[in-house]
């Protein structure tokens, strides 16, 4: 494949009848003017590739222009924002968890003292209930729940 760099205004000729002129604008882009035969048909790149392959033996994609990495810097922004805010509604959702879960394990206990002190509540309810929420959260290490089943089971 011949690579040829051109300035602004120059051109290249293929064969007799094909001549390719390039005209630079602003940025990174260019204007290219192409005097061929009506019969032969000229696409641009990306037009080609809507239906076939990129052909053999040309250069990568065209590095993106600075408007198009602005855009996908702000949406990279974006989605980290949008990342960040799920994190942290996670992160609520997961302290909310743990004061639930505190104050339950508070109520039972409150609940296994009740029982002890009158009798009126079944142990197997509370143990039963004590069981579920361990399932949904174990119990932190050296907790009172710990000590009970600890003592239930001698």
């Amino acid at each position: 494949m011949l690579s040829l760099q051109l300035k602004s205004g120059e051109y290249l000729t293929i064969g007799e009848e094909i001549a390719v002129q390039v005209f630079k604008q602003s940025g990174n882009s260019f204007r290219v003017a192409v005097k061929a035969p009506r019969e032969m048909a000229i696409l641009r790149g990306e037009v080609l590739e809507r239906s076939d392959a990129r052909p053999e033996g040309l250069h990568d994609k065209r590095p993106k222009s600075p408007s198009e990495k602005a855009r996908d810097a702000q949406k990279l922004q974006r989605l980290r924002e949008k990342q960040r805010r799920h994190e942290a509604e996670r992160q609520r959702i997961a302290d909310e968890q743990r004061a639930v879960t505190e104050e339950l394990r508070s109520l039972l206990d409150q609940a296994g003292a009740l029982q002890a002190a009158h009798g009126t509540i079944p142990p197997e309810a509370i143990a039963r209930l004590r069981r579920r929420l361990d399932t949904l959260s174990p119990a932190p290490a050296g907790s009172a729940q710990e000590e009970q089943s600890g003592e239930q089971g001698l």
